[in-house]
């Protein structure tokens, strides 16, 4: 009997895994192997790193946790004519675009990197980045492997997931979305020691920036840069 109380608990537990997975891959895509490659990445502006608790992220991309215990929120329509014209007119390119699952799906994408991020799961990040940016985290989680170091994050409440700013070149769309959460994170040596971050909580502010080309058949928003809010 008991065999059999185990066996449904793997089911169930199978069964809440994979909704969560689809429901990522229905809002920002999922790279097949037969869809065409994102687009070629373009040079672009250095972005802020971070120093003290994430000391050991990119440089150049660093990264922060959210979590699932807060609401991404709804950008006004008042928030600015021209961001609203370029969101107009990326969804006359692209008719299945909507504003507000787009920020629900980046809000999943910024917990699901940041998060494959601490446990060394490339296999994810590969999914959700640039390769630009893939290589700065893999960068960095090789550096913390030599050192034997472990990293851990802890959601405490997300306060806003909103998109900020947007452009449009061609078939080219980049979206930045701001995050403000509050968290925990530490980095650990390999006696338990911590050695970056504490377990107090607090507030970080980030933009994100996600890309894509209107017209691929590949319907991935990667993330191409991440920065500091001012």
């Amino acid at each position: 009997m008991d065999n059999g109380f185990q066996f449904l608990d793997i089911i169930l537990l199978a069964a809440v895994a994979g909704f969560i997975f689809l429901r990522l891959r229905s809002v920002l895509g999922r790279r097949m192997g037969h869809e065409q490659p994102p687009r070629e990445e373009k040079p672009r502006r250095p972005v802020e790193g971070h120093k003290g608790d994430f000391e050991d992220a990119p440089v150049e991309d660093n990264v922060v946790l959210l979590g699932d215990k807060g609401r991404a929120t709804e950008p006004s329509p008042f928030a600015g004519m021209p961001l609203m014209r370029t969101l107009n007119n990326i969804r006359q390119i692209d008719k299945s675009f909507d504003q507000k699952v787009f920020v629900e799906g980046a809000q999943a994408a910024y917990e699901a990197i940041v998060i494959a991020f601490a446990k060394g799961d490339r296999e994810t990040l590969k999914m959700l980045l640039s390769d630009t940016v893939f290589d700065n985290f893999e960068n960095s989680i090789k550096e913390r492997e030599d050192r034997n170091e472990t990293m851990s994050t802890d959601i405490v409440a997300i306060h806003s997931a909103e998109i900020i700013d947007a452009t449009l070149e061609g078939k080219e769309a980049e979206i930045t979305v701001q995050f403000e959460a509050e968290m925990i994170s530490m980095t650990k040596d390999e006696d338990g020691v911590v050695v970056a971050g504490d377990p107090q909580p607090h507030t970080v502010k980030e933009l994100w920036t996600f890309a894509r080309n209107l017209r691929s058949r590949n319907p991935n928003w990667l993330l191409i840069t991440t920065r500091r809010a001012n």
